[in-house]
């Protein structure tokens, strides 16, 4: 009995000093390693670059200045009949002129080749337009007419567009755009430029009207015999020339101008082939009209590039 108690007391004392860490069971092997704990890293999310730093602006300009230079129609020097003394409204008497040769752009000036050049504040969406539809979207490529722009930005423009290309872009004389109206013949062939039919070439005040009004683009009608858009209607074209009466004091310089600026001093200018609210009369190539460019522009006055040459 006695030795049936020492045998419970040892018991309890080895089961009191395991418990309290005093003995500490063998273990068999090396010693268990601790897995170091795992840290998840996060990946930074990628910043979406803007549309302006996506855009690639140099591509773009030279993307739409090559067009310019394919659209550019030789036009071979010679001698014509200007004015017309058989109409009343706004022209000139005939008198011959003699041109040197010289280019013209078959199309007015499109708001993506202007843009590309004058427009220093893009938004983001206009980068997105471009990035999308680089020459335009209407048929032709040649995106929508530039209205509403005035001398003074007129100027910059070709500056920027001539310091770029290499070229000397300029406007036309009234001259070298009325030959170009009437093809380069001697006497005009048509009443409007192309036909005598003014629904063929022009889209004017009397065609501006339901279905017709929702094809509207630049280069939708008919062009002339030298391939040129728009010579009549859609939009009023500024010429290099103020607006002054013909007189045979006046000097005839029409054309061979290495000056595109508009002359110093000058604040109104010729423009020629009527616009889309125009009547039949004011389409005639050798109708003219009177612009006041007062420091703003005009909603029915654009331009059309020449060049006297096209460097290679």
């Amino acid at each position: 009995m006695r030795r049936l108690l020492i045998i419970i007391i040892a018991l309890a004392a080895l089961t009191a000093a395991s418990a309290q860490g005093i003995i500490r069971p063998k273990t068999s092997g090396a010693a268990v390693k601790k897995k170091p704990a795992t840290t998840v890293r996060h990946k930074k999310p990628q910043r979406t670059p803007s549309p302006r730093e996506r855009f690639d602006m140099d591509a773009h300009r030279k993307r739409l200045v090559n067009k310019l230079l394919g659209d550019m129609v030789y036009v071979k020097g010679g001698t014509f009949t200007a004015g017309c003394d058989t109409v009343r409204f706004n022209k000139e008497p005939e008198r011959e002129i003699t041109l040197d040769s010289y280019y013209i752009c078959k199309y007015e000036l499109s708001e993506a080749l202007w843009d590309a050049f004058m427009n220093d504040n893009w938004w983001d969406g206009t980068y997105e337009y471009y990035t999308k539809n680089p020459m335009g979207t209407n048929p032709m490529g040649t995106d929508n007419y530039t209205c509403g722009i005035s001398c003074k930005d007129i100027q910059t423009f070709l500056e920027r567009l001539n310091a770029y290309c290499g070229q000397e872009f300029r406007l036309p004389t009234e001259a070298e755009w009325e030959y170009a109206a009437i093809e380069g013949k001697p006497k005009a062939p048509y009443r409007f430029s192309g036909s005598n039919n003014a629904n063929e070439v022009a889209v004017y005040k009397d065609n501006l009207e339901g279905e017709e009004k929702k094809s509207y683009h630049m280069g939708c009608k008919k062009p002339n015999g030298l391939g040129l858009y728009d010579m009549s209607g859609g939009l009023a074209e500024m010429c290099y020339d103020p607006y002054n009466t013909y007189s045979p004091d006046r000097p005839v310089t029409p054309n061979g101008k290495k000056d595109y600026k508009c002359p110093p001093g000058e604040h109104t200018h010729v423009i020629k082939g009527g616009h889309y609210q125009s009547l039949e009369h004011e389409l005639y190539p050798w109708a003219r009209g009177l612009w006041i460019s007062d420091g703003y522009g005009a909603w029915y006055v654009t331009i059309r590039l020449v060049a006297t040459e096209i460097r290679k």
